[in-house]
Formats: structure tokens, C-alpha cells, sequence
């Protein structure tokens, strides 16, 4: 079996949410890609690194009270190690994995920064929010729609900073927009919120 079946194979069998599985990886990916096109990134060490970037967090994988990117860094070491995957790839994969999270600096790689910066633009716009409204009862920070609503309302505040590049955060600008068109329309058809 290839790696890259293997690895869809690993995805799908760990009980990820479905808002942070397949879907959300190949998002990442294909978004960290669009954003670096100026740039000759090698593209096996941005499909793999989006592929196992979140992989800490899923309930087969996590582990409690160890943050989702060391978690998935080891786990990524571990599986790549194993393969036949080019060791000399190996520390920039595990760079992009622990790096991606909005709270992290940039890594020093450039399949570090493009993989954070389409990883923290996913949370951003219809998508962010339709992720977050499908994760209501799965992630213990959104236990209701008002936890989503919230969680949403700060992402669109506090995210757009986080963006490292150019390209990047003209994205926000407009990932940020959508989210507050959606917050302002659902707060007047609900009643302030009172009636989600």
C-alpha cells in the first residue's frame, strides 16, 4: 500500500469529526497551495504535513492535557519513519505539523507558513462557520450554538492577525467579512440570538 493510501486509510479509521478530517486536510492543502503558487514548494512535504497536521486530536490519536501538535508531530515521526518517505523531508513535515496552529509562530520553512496560514484561513468565512456549527456536542468548547456563535465571532476578530502572508491575509479580509454578514443576518432573524 502507498503512503498516500495509508494515510487516508490512518484519517478515516481515527474517529475524526468530519469537520476536521479528509475534507478539512484537503482543504488545508489544496488552500496552501493556491496561496504559494509564486513559490516551488515541495509539494509531497505539503500534502503529507496537511494530511497528518491535526492527527493528535482525533479521539484514536489524542491524548489528554498534550496539545494536538505535539501530539501529531509524534505521530507523524512515527508513521513517516516507518515508511519509505525521504528522511531528509522528514524534519520539514514535522516542522509544518507542530507550527499550523494559529497560536504558534510561523516555522522557519515555507511549507511551515503557507500550511499555518491555510490552516487558520479554514477556520474563517462559510466554511469556518459551517465547521464549527457541525462540531455542536463533539468538541467539549462547543457544547451549543451559542458556543459556536461565540467561537465564530472570536475567530473573526482575533484570526485575521494571525495571518503571516500577503495573499493570505487578503483572504481574511474577506473570509473575515462573510463571517460578520452571517453573524449580523442570523442575530436579526433570531431575535438578538435569543431565538437559535
Amino acid at each position: 500500500m502507498d503512503l498516500h493510501q495509508q494515510l487516508f486509510n490512518y484519517i478515516n479509521k481515527s474517529g475524526a469529526p468530519v469537520a476536521l478530517g479528509w475534507k478539512h486536510c484537503q482543504r488545508v492543502y489544496h488552500l496552501a497551495r493556491e496561496l504559494s503558487q509564486h513559490l516551488n514548494l515541495d509539494d509531497e512535504v505539503l500534502y503529507i504535513a496537511a494530511l497528518l497536521h491535526d492527527t493528535g486530536k482525533y479521539p484514536m490519536y489524542a491524548l489528554p492535557n498534550v496539545d494536538h501538535t505535539l501530539r501529531s508531530k509524534g505521530i507523524a515521526g512515527n508513521m513517516l519513519k516507518q515508511s519509505s518517505f525521504d528522511p531528509d523531508k522528514l524534519p520539514i513535515v514535522l516542522e509544518a505539523v507542530e507550527q499550523h496552529m494559529h497560536y504558534s509562530e510561523p516555522g522557519v520553512h515555507d511549507e511551515s507558513v503557507y500550511l499555518r496560514d491555510a490552516n487558520i484561513l479554514d477556520h474563517l468565512g462559510n466554511i469556518g462557520i459551517m465547521k464549527l456549527f457541525s462540531l455542536i456536542g463533539e468538541d467539549p468548547l462547543i457544547g451549543t450554538p451559542e458556543d459556536a456563535l461565540d467561537r465564530a465571532q472570536m475567530f473573526a476578530e482575533a484570526l485575521p492577525k494571525k495571518v503571516y502572508t500577503r495573499t493570505g491575509r487578503r483572504i481574511a479580509v474577506k473570509r473575515r467579512e462573510e463571517t460578520m454578514r452571517f453573524l449580523a443576518g442570523l442575530k436579526r432573524q433570531s431575535y438578538e440570538y435569543a431565538w437559535i
